[in-house]
């Protein structure tokens, strides 16, 4: 069994030689990598690694929005109304009977 499997292994890879080239085995690897690497960039992208000049601007940013002056309502002096009790829905309402039919 052990002799079988080996030969029906070889004849695999001489079907995929025949199939497959070394050039077009050396591209599907070149295409393989340029994915990962693009992968792996949006995967930088995602996870929020940022540059130093990045977190600087951020930071920058964030001490300019948080100097500005913001422009409030203004808090009305009156008090508030008496909590109204809210009307709830009847509860008890009597069960109809059902009746056997004859």
């Amino acid at each position: 069994k052990v002799l079988e499997g080996l030969k029906i292994g070889n004849e695999c890879l001489n079907r995929m030689h025949q199939v497959m080239s070394i050039e077009e085995v050396e591209r599907i690897i070149g295409e393989t990598q340029d994915a990962v690497e693009y992968q792996r960039q949006i995967d930088e992208l995602l996870a929020g690694s940022l540059t130093e000049e990045d977190e600087d601007a951020i930071l920058e940013e964030l001490n300019a929005i948080t100097q500005e002056q913001l422009e409030l309502p203004e808090v009305p002096s009156e008090p508030l109304p008496e909590k109204i009790p809210e009307v709830s829905p009847i509860k008890n309402r009597p069960k109809p009977e059902l009746v056997a039919a004859s």
